[in-house]
């Protein structure tokens, strides 16, 4: 949820990613895993510095140094991206594969609104699937 909440009017983060996150070309695959070899893996957004990163990973075949990744693992990079620049492909930034599912950037009040609808709906739907009780 915290990959969905992102992508709401509300979230402090530059509307550049907020449209990014939107596109229809974004994908589950959109994501991949960083920092394996550190025992520290995590899932972000796959863009250049994440793919770079993964690419120092293979090349040091076990023998981490962190000096290499660390440029692209830095907070103050990914705090430029939040609020100043938007260049979703210049930093490293935790992302689900839920990202295939956004579609709009809404309201947090307009996206629960949704997800209660939906849930009512599917519950719904499940109660029709129910046989009645047996008289054996």
């Amino acid at each position: 949820m915290a990959t969905r909440f992102l992508c709401t009017v509300e979230a402090p983060i530059h509307h550049r990613i907020k449209e990014h996150m939107a596109r229809p070309d974004v994908d589950e695959r959109s994501t991949t895993v960083v920092l394996r070899s550190l025992n520290n893996a995590t899932r972000v957004f796959r863009n250049d510095v994440s793919l770079t990163m993964n690419r120092l990973d293979e090349e040091m075949q076990g023998n981490v140094d962190f000096s290499k990744i660390a440029p692209y693992a830095s907070g103050v990079r990914t705090k430029k991206m939040w609020q100043e620049t938007g260049d979703w492909n210049d930093s490293m930034w935790s992302c689900s594969q839920s990202v295939g599912l956004i579609s709009d950037i809404p309201t947090c009040k307009d996206l629960l609104t949704g997800i209660v609808a939906e849930a009512e709906a599917q519950l719904t739907l499940s109660a029709a699937c129910v046989a009645a009780p047996s008289r054996l």
